[in-house]
């Protein structure tokens, strides 16, 4: 604390030694109660912008903790498991509920090769590109398709290999 209070006298000092060469220049010189209030100013945003940093860290660490609960019951250890991983890579034995549309538009794009929006909308008789992108980005996030994007263009391409882990559930037709 006395650290902090002698540190804070001579910035203090070398503000008022500042004032005094703008003084010189002809500029006029704030007082010394309008110096305080910036100091209490500043002192009070820093704790602020302190506790934020410090709340911010600890929700950090408690999902860490979370994660690396949920990996606990793997074979490897959370850290090197994750070490391993990318952030495309596939989760390990999941299940993931799809629609009939969504099922449709995977055999689609897996018969197609690659698809983009366009391909989609025609195909599935959409009267605009948004609902396509929305479809195909839902199932490139949930890890099914690969995003490529060659000029303006996005396209995206049906990876087997990443479905491999995945059990796909969809209701029957």
């Amino acid at each position: 604390m006395a650290k902090t209070q002698k540190r804070m006298e001579k910035e203090l000092l070398s503000l008022k030694h500042e004032l005094a060469m703008l003084s010189n220049k002809g500029k006029t010189v704030p007082s010394e109660t309008d110096v305080n209030a910036l100091l209490k100013y500043i002192l009070e945003e820093r704790e602020k912008t302190n506790k934020l940093l410090y709340s911010l860290t600890e929700k950090i660490k408690k999902l860490e903790e979370e994660i690396g609960e949920e990996y606990e019951a793997e074979d490897m250890p959370y850290d090197q498991m994750m070490a391993g991983k990318s952030a495309s890579a596939p989760l390990l034995n999941r299940e993931i509920a799809l629609s009939t549309l969504d099922v449709k538009i995977l055999n689609f794009a897996q018969s197609k090769g690659m698809i983009c929006a366009e391909d989609l909308k025609t195909e599935m008789k959409y009267k605009g590109r948004n609902a396509a992108c929305a479809r195909l980005n839902k199932l490139f996030k949930q890890g099914l398709l690969d995003r490529f994007q060659l000029g303006h263009k996005v396209y995206y391409k049906f990876d087997a290999g990443k479905a491999t882990n995945t059990l796909i559930i969809s209701p029957p037709r």
